[in-house]
């Protein structure tokens, strides 16, 4: 089976903490910048390419953002709240289905706990930090779900902490990374 790991285009979060590593920019759920656009479009192409038959997103809005910029409004997604971003930044802070749902009526959210990201000690800027150990199993789990999934064509847009714990390689904005779950 061929997965296809594909990072989220660049966000505003992204825009602003890449200027000023030091302060969190307090951008929650961030979306997608004007660069950010431009760089889900550029791969739009190379992905049509893979014949890919499912689309699997995380919750957060620059991923849904990313992936309906690449993939059209048209086709299915399934949203998976296991593949999201490890909680370190405001940005990694979601939203309830019932806000998504009005952002993205074409998708379906109703099967998302309300709190769906992750749930720990805030720090003193009010973020409840996800420890590595915590992102490590999760994306072990998730793994082994895709080992028994159906073999098929799949991409999964996600973000680069959680590609870095499923595959080990922490992709840029928007670059694509050939994953295999049974290696």
């Amino acid at each position: 089976m061929t997965i296809y790991l594909i990072r989220h285009a660049q966000s505003k979060f992204n825009a602003v903490f890449d200027l000023n590593r030091s302060k969190d920019p307090m951008i929650f759920d961030a979306p997608i910048t004007e660069l950010g656009e431009r760089q889900a479009l550029d791969v739009r192409d190379q992905v049509a390419q893979l014949g890919i038959k499912r689309i699997i997103v995380s919750p957060f809005t620059r991923a849904l953002q990313t992936a309906c910029l690449i993939f059209g409004e048209t086709r299915p997604f399934e949203v998976h709240p296991e593949v999201r971003e490890q909680v370190v930044h405001s940005c990694d802070v979601g939203r309830p289905p019932h806000e998504l749902a009005g952002d993205f009526s074409h998708l379906e959210f109703s099967h998302l706990e309300n709190h769906w990201w992750y749930k720990g000690e805030n720090d003193q800027n009010g973020i409840p930090v996800e420890p590595d150990e915590v992102l490590k199993q999760r994306a072990d789990a998730y793994a082994t779900t895709l080992k028994s999934a159906p073999s098929r064509p799949t991409a999964i847009v996600s973000h680069g902490n959680f590609i870095r714990a499923l595959s080990g390689i922490k992709p840029g904005n928007c670059e694509i990374i050939e994953y295999d779950p049974k290696k």
